[in-house]
């Protein structure tokens, strides 16, 4: 009896245990996964977030190497080109900057929702209004050095 009894105590312990510890799982942006799923944001949300995570890492690492690319070849333009190609350049690192920062604040943003609701929306709309804004301006600003 007293064996039963200390593997029922042991058995209560340990999923107390569990159920006290963080599961919240989270992808390599940073975003929790599991936290933002439990604060009642319904599902589609949830996916039209990862979405955006994931296609502005892309548009960010694609931006980059762009840049990193035109920076490397600006020496073998002729001295009156350069110039442009240095401005052009300095342009497309400040949108490519600022789409950052969107991005940052929209994931911060993203996992300090606790509820959603109706009122959200408008925020939600006007970030993302934001950052495609943005994406277009660095879109622009990269087509001058291609």
């Amino acid at each position: 009896m007293k064996t039963k009894l200390s593997i029922l105590v042991v058995t209560a312990i340990v999923l107390y245990s569990c159920q006290q510890k963080d599961w919240t799982g989270s992808n390599e942006n940073g975003i929790e996964t599991d936290s933002s799923e439990i604060s009642g944001i319904s599902d589609r949300m949830v996916r039209k977030w990862f979405l955006m995570n994931r296609e502005s890492d892309s548009i960010m690492a694609s931006a980059q190497q762009t840049i990193q690319q035109q920076r490397g070849e600006v020496e073998s333009h002729p001295p009156d080109e350069r110039e442009y190609i240095n401005t052009c350049i300095s342009e497309a690192q400040q949108h490519l900057d600022q789409l950052k920062k969107k991005v940052k604040y929209i994931r911060e943003f993203a996992t300090h929702i606790e509820k959603y609701d109706l009122a959200l929306q408008h925020t939600i709309d006007s970030l993302k209004e934001d950052y495609v804004k943005e994406k277009f301006k660095m879109d622009d600003a990269l087509k001058h050095l291609r």
